[in-house]
């Protein structure tokens, strides 16, 4: 019973622990996801009322906390009279000191299991830690001394007892995909794998030719420290915030070792029964590996004197059940005790809760959510905010959630290779202080720097947050004529501070209209011929393009005669836009495919985003792609003209979506010939349907035509010709290019539809 009068009952042959009538608070018929129970015998409560119950027909104590229930000792899945093991026990009582005192009945015997203090004067915020400082203040007569340790934990949630970096990213974090070879063949060998890089950016680095271990110190170019070993072919590497470097030696050796800086010899810290693909040492210091060969994951306690492991994942046999791994790789812990692990054969990330034995599969094949499909994940790392970043080793990229989904983040070309922007292979990542990502790209022999883009642009153009009746005047203005802007212009461009942008496709000149002006107020002479496209990111900068006949995409600048090419490419861009990291994309209607370069460094590597060079309507292919846009999730949506349709392509992957138009799953509408597309604050699509001269959008109720609806083409103030493109101002106009009327026309919204 508590403070308050509540009665806790331990339910046994009901498995439940619950005025007359009961809640059940924690096994069978609980209405909150709890814990299964097999004849609970006793119930005790902290100070915070959370739950600390004999499992007794489990052999195990468990207990909650504000993440949940995970079991606490005994929790080695079978009974036994091993330190580490119960059988049949039946009562628990707590000293002042949060120390566990066990009646283990058939064993004959009471077991005290010792509160680890070291874990409650350490900053670190988790389930154990937080139960720990709950656990001492039962005692009143400690009150006063533990409450300021546990205030400690709460309120100071920085990562001292963990030595990897866990960076704090916002919603849209990106990389430059150009990465630097931060070490070749010469350095770390052939074939690495093992990485580890701590919390003082420390990196260390597996040799396995040589079998050495490579550290580089205090952002050093070369290793400033070789450790020679003894152990043979290792394929996994951890170190611990005390300096301690845990290898495994399993293939040849049967063991982990544990080395330190400045020793000349190992000691054995496990004994194992095939090589360790992965390492990883909790914040309880448990050492894990997961055994490839043998399909599981084992632990050890370090502070144990005992050799004795035990099977906290897998089964031994290879299986895709819940409870089976295949070939298990990269494994992770967090501080709540719940293992991730790559299950490579599987295709799957498998989340096994803290002494669960039936996983989770949280990425990859056969998850409950919508995720990402995987090939062959080799490494598994988590963020400040428990999103996923894992190395998808067969398909040579490095990918990761986010509050948005999944999505690729490096190695996003589509097929390997040995370029910046291109991994063969890659087996583990590892993160920086910074967030920048070192990969081990295992086929190309070296180690790759993908570094953090800290400085991402905000959108330049304009995504109005339009109600779902919004109409617009179907009796458009003329806002520029074939005076102004020559015959045919397809390229226009909208900022966020409404200043509009043409590229004449016939004069050669970029006309530019700032502060509602009605005729132009700046034309920059000498601009491509024949452009199809303009894009102006955030800091005026003007691309526009330039393929027809010099094969490149301009830079100009708003007080400049002259312009750089910054992309060449093979055709004209019907489509260019800059995404939030200054990636350029430029859509080649005539090569059937989309192409992008990151603009912030020197490279001049394109990289194909969409379709392969050859029309064709399956879902990897594009048949005269035109206007394309990339949200800042970084998905890219394509007018695959021939193919009347709008197709989605995720970030990162080479089979698009249709969304609209032709063979759509869900119903759309019906295209003909779309030329542009735009989205706006809630992501609904706004089309520009060129064959059929009319602007068409989506919203709640579905598609619908939002001007040139008469259903014929024409000339008329409500009519279109052949439109090409379309750009919002900030109040939710819209400007289309109308150019088989050679001109520009704006139509205005209805600022009172939404009241209808």
């Amino acid at each position: 019973m508590d403070r308050n009068g509540f009665l806790y009952v331990s339910d046994y042959k009901k498995n439940e622990s619950g005025q007359l009538n009961g809640i059940t608070v924690a096994g069978i018929g609980s209405l909150n996801i709890t814990i299964t129970l097999n004849g609970p015998a006793a119930v005790v409560l902290d100070a915070d009322s959370y739950l600390y119950i004999v499992d007794q027909n489990n052999y195990r104590i468990v207990g909650s906390g504000p993440n949940g229930f995970r079991c606490l000792v005994g929790c080695s899945g079978s009974s036994g009279s091993a330190a580490n093991q119960l059988n049949y026990p039946r009562r628990l009582s707590f000293d002042s000191y949060g120390n566990m005192f066990v009646t283990d009945c058939n064993n004959d015997r009471i077991q005290k299991f010792a509160l680890l203090t070291n874990l409650c004067s350490e900053t670190i915020t988790s389930t154990l830690m937080n139960m720990n400082a709950s656990l001492n203040t039962i005692q009143s007569n400690i009150l006063s001394t533990i409450t300021t340790q546990s205030s400690n934990i709460i309120k100071s949630p920085s990562a001292q007892n963990i030595s990897y970096n866990r960076p704090k990213f916002n919603a849209f974090p990106s990389w430059n995909p150009n990465a630097i070879i931060f070490a070749n063949i010469s350095t770390v060998g052939v074939l690495p794998t093992g990485i580890f890089v701590d919390t003082n950016n420390t990196i260390y680095v597996v040799d396995r030719g040589s079998n050495e271990i490579q550290i580089w110190f205090n952002n050093s170019i070369g290793p400033t420290q070789t450790i020679p070993g003894t152990f043979s072919a290792p394929l996994s590497i951890f170190v611990t915030t005390n300096g301690d470097i845990y290898i495994d030696n399993g293939q040849s050796n049967g063991q982990v070792d544990k080395w330190t800086l400045n020793a000349i010899t190992s000691v054995p810290a496990m004994y194992v029964s095939s090589s360790c693909y992965g390492l990883f040492v909790d914040i309880n210091d448990t050492l894990y590996c997961s055994m490839y060969y043998l399909h599981q994951v084992i632990t050890k306690s370090l502070h144990s004197m005992s050799d004795k492991t035990i099977i906290v994942a897998g089964t031994g046999c290879s299986g895709s059940t819940s409870n089976m791994l295949n070939s298990p790789c990269g494994i992770f812990v967090n501080t709540n005790f719940d293992l991730y692990v790559a299950d490579c054969h599987n295709n799957r990330i498998q989340l096994f809760q803290s002494e669960q034995l039936n996983g989770i599969t949280v990425a990859g094949a056969g998850s409950l959510d919508t995720t990402i499909t995987l090939n062959q994940p080799t490494g598994i790392v988590l963020d400040a905010d428990n999103y996923l970043f894992i190395v998808d080793y067969n398909n040579n990229r490095i990918v990761g959630s986010g509050p948005n989904g999944f999505r690729c983040l490096v190695g996003c070309s589509g097929s390997s290779g040995s370029a910046s922007n291109q991994l063969s292979y890659p087996y583990t990542l590892s993160f920086d202080s910074y967030g920048n990502i070192f990969v081990t790209d295992f086929g190309n022999n070296r180690i790759q720097k993908f570094t953090f883009l800290n400085n991402t642009l905000d959108p330049s153009h304009n995504q109005p947050k339009l109600c779902q009746n919004a109409s617009w005047n179907p009796n458009a203005s003329t806002f520029a004529n074939s005076i102004t802007v020559g015959s045919n212009s397809w390229a226009i461009f909208v900022n966020t501070n409404n200043t509009i942008y043409v590229a004449g496709y016939s004069n050669s000149l970029i006309q530019i209209w700032s502060n509602n002006s009605i005729n132009p107020t700046q034309t920059i002479q000498g601009g491509s011929l024949y452009p199809f496209s303009i894009f102006v990111t955030i800091n005026d900068d003007i691309y526009v393009d330039n393929g027809g006949l010099n094969y490149r995409v301009d830079k100009w600048t708003l007080n400049g005669n002259t312009s750089v090419p910054v992309m060449h490419v093979r055709i004209s861009c019907y489509g260019l836009f800059v995404d939030t990291t200054g990636t350029l994309y430029c859509s080649m209607l005539n090569h059937h495919q989309v192409v992008k370069r990151w603009l912030n460094d020197n490279s001049s590597i394109v990289t194909i985003t969409a379709g392969n060079g050859t029309a064709g309507n399956t879902s990897s292919m594009l048949d005269g792609p035109c206007g394309i846009y990339v949200n800042t999730n970084f998905d890219l949506y394509v007018a695959d003209y021939n193919n009347n349709r709008i197709q989605l392509f995720q970030s990162g992957e080479i089979n698009g979506i249709t969304v609209a138009g032709a063979e759509s799953l869900n119903t759309t509408i019906t295209l003909n010939g779309p030329t542009g597309i735009v989205l706006d604050a809630d992501n609904y699509l706004f089309i520009v349907e060129y064959l059929n001269s009319r602007i068409v959008g989506s919203g709640p109720n579905g598609f619908r035509c939002l001007v040139g609806c008469s259903g014929s083409s024409g000339s008329a103030a409500n009519q279109l010709l052949y439109p090409a493109t379309l750009s919002f101002d900030s109040y939710g106009n819209m400007y289309v290019t109308d150019t088989g009327n050679s001109r520009i026309q704006k139509f205005i919204l209805s600022t009172n539809s939404c009241s209808k």
